[in-house]
């Protein structure tokens, strides 16, 4: 029913729109674009980040939500059924969804430009206006990618505003890996453990949640008479070994016991392997929602017929 190019878009999207909201909200939070001589709060002072590490993430960040456009189009095969989603009258989820990542991507060039361009320094004001803008849009494009599922009715697991919940939040924790990913490459990260602390933490908050949405999930899938095959596989079948392995214990898992005993001293590899482990989560869940499908009681003629127990 889908292909590698729908989970490519599916992950790379969530991933590059998480990546988005997790930057415009911390410049938001920090001190990079207030006006001189205004006094930073607490909060600004806690998330100060060296601009080192915001260079090196909104071009990133621009690639990821670049690629995924491309996996995107080339999945669709005709780029003007994209281009007619702008022009839509009625504010469909998917029009919606089209404008957030064009905003999206239009705000990743900005900040990246900003970062890039030597000699340009854009008003504080409009930097500010543009991070507002990107978290929103952010978020927008982070639950689209779940919203998208939902819109395919004929699949029964996927009629629950549970599964754009987990992505979202999956969305979110991929964008903090991508900014720990960036952060081992500032050599100055040293002068900023509490930034990293409160990260950290963060990190671990979205973590929960999105392992007691996935849990509500599937829980959800277990009782629902069309979705209950989709479950069995999910927790004892083909997917088990994806689903425990790659999902709950290497995505949710590992990085919730990383996160917790994460030392100053040996800080580097300790994110690497929080990133590497919130990715591979991230990608399994994609995996994971995708290969659902397969079991749906529409996509399985014997099951609606009841010719198998």
């Amino acid at each position: 029913m889908f292909n590698a190019l729908t989970t490519g878009y599916l992950f790379l999207g969530g991933t590059g729109a998480g990546l988005a909201a997790v930057l415009a909200a911390l410049e938001l939070a920090g001190p990079r674009w207030r006006r001189p001589g205004a006094a930073a709060g607490r909060v600004a002072r806690t998330l100060a980040l060296p601009g080192e590490l915001f260079a090196r993430a909104w071009p990133a960040c621009l690639v990821v939500l670049g690629a995924a456009v491309l996996c995107l189009v080339a999945d669709v095969g005709r780029p003007d059924r994209l281009l007619a989603l702008f022009a839509s009258p009625a504010p469909t989820p998917m029009a919606v969804g089209a404008w957030a990542l064009a905003a999206t991507l239009a705000v990743a060039a900005a900040f990246s430009a900003a970062a890039l361009l030597d000699g340009w320094a854009p008003p504080g004001a409009l930097m500010r206006a543009a991070a507002a803008l990107g978290l929103a849009t952010g978020l927008i494009a982070a639950a689209y990618t779940g919203v998208l599922l939902s819109s395919l009715a004929s699949v029964t697991a996927y009629q629950t505003p549970l599964l754009p919940a987990v992505f979202t939040l999956s969305s979110a924790s991929c964008g903090l890996a991508c900014v720990f990913a960036a952060l081992v490459f500032v050599e100055s990260r040293h002068a900023y453990v509490r930034a990293l602390g409160a990260l950290s933490g963060a990190d671990t908050v979205v973590v929960a949640a999105e392992a007691a949405a996935l849990a509500a999930y599937v829980a959800w899938m277990a009782q629902a008479p069309g979705a209950r095959a989709a479950a069995d596989a999910l927790l004892a079948g083909e997917m088990a070994p994806l689903f425990w392995g790659g999902l709950v214990a290497v995505g949710l898992a590992a990085p919730l016991v990383l996160e917790r005993f994460l030392t100053h001293g040996n800080a580097r590899t300790q994110l690497l392997w929080a990133s590497g482990c919130l990715l591979a989560g991230g990608l399994a869940l994609r995996l994971c929602a995708v290969g659902l499908a397969a079991y749906d009681v529409t996509q399985m003629p014997e099951l609606a017929f009841g010719l198998v127990g």
